[in-house]
């Protein structure tokens, strides 16, 4: 009998040592992770901020706010969503912020052509274009045009500078002019009117994709308003009828009916946004 008191604190000691372990190792791989990926996704889009900063933010934010939203709504799985929530906000945030880029990027390229295409026809080199557009345009193609400036100056051809400018990018529009260049190149031709030609190509694109914007957004904003109406009614009926609505909050089977609904209303969002997205 005198054995069974040791037998269980060695077990409880090697449980705690395993916990503590595995609590550190998922911390540091997490926090590996957390910084190898915000330093990619913010130098992609020339944010050169501290991802330490960021990470500690983020655990701060999910140690202070998910409690807080427990002790004030007493539902603990709004909690637990609130700080899923959090966990993959800076994903979307960083989503949203390279969404953005790329859109400024496209808006910017047509012009950005036309300025290449009249110095090219005014006698400059392409090196010399794409100086002047890093110099006079605006971010972010001034800045994705000095990198390909820096390539060239490191020994990096013309070619696969604007290739990994095309790969950095993402963007369909930025492999056309990559492509333009590559074939001008290898196969020769007047650089200047394909310029002209892919930035008028450009501008009739972006012409139909803000008339398709157009007139998708009538359906976009019939799935926001009928992703949003169970929240809204729900709350109302909170506001009215604290005692009934209780148990939705506060019992097993109330939160799996908030489970099902929330699956429901995600699913029917990613219907509704394959309706009306249509790629040109």
């Amino acid at each position: 009998m005198e054995l069974f008191p040791l037998l269980v604190g060695a077990l409880t000691a090697g449980a705690v040592v395993l916990v503590v372990l595995f609590v550190r190792f998922s911390w540091s791989s997490y926090k590996a992770k957390f910084t190898s990926d915000a330093k990619l996704s913010l130098e992609d889009m020339f944010l050169f901020i501290d991802p330490q900063r960021l990470f500690f933010f983020n655990i701060g934010m999910v140690v202070l706010i998910p409690p807080l939203v427990w002790g004030l709504t007493g539902a603990l799985p709004l909690a637990i969503l609130v700080a899923i929530g959090i966990f993959v906000l800076p994903r979307m945030a960083y989503g949203y912020m390279r969404g953005r880029r790329e859109q400024r990027l496209v808006q910017q390229m047509p012009d950005v052509l036309n300025m290449m295409a009249g110095s090219l026809r005014a006698g400059a080199s392409l090196s010399m274009a794409i100086d002047l557009v890093a110099t006079e345009s605006p971010p972010p193609f001034s800045q994705e045009m000095s990198m390909v400036l820096r390539e060239q100056k490191l020994g990096v051809s013309l070619e696969d500078s604007f290739e990994s400018f095309s790969q950095r990018v993402g963007v369909e529009d930025v492999r056309l002019l990559a492509s333009a260049v590559s074939i001008a190149k290898d196969v020769g031709g007047n650089l200047s009117e394909v310029l002209d030609r892919l930035a008028s190509t450009l501008r009739a694109k972006a012409a139909m994709e803000g008339k398709i914007k157009a007139l998708t957004s009538q359906g976009k904003l019939q799935g926001l308003v009928v992703g949003l109406l169970p929240v809204f009614l729900a709350f109302v009926l909170y506001q009215m009828e604290p005692e009934a609505m209780e148990p939705l909050f506060t019992t097993y089977y109330g939160w799996a009916v908030i489970a099902v609904i929330s699956v429901l209303l995600i699913m029917g969002g990613v219907v509704i946004k394959k309706i009306v997205t249509i790629d040109v």
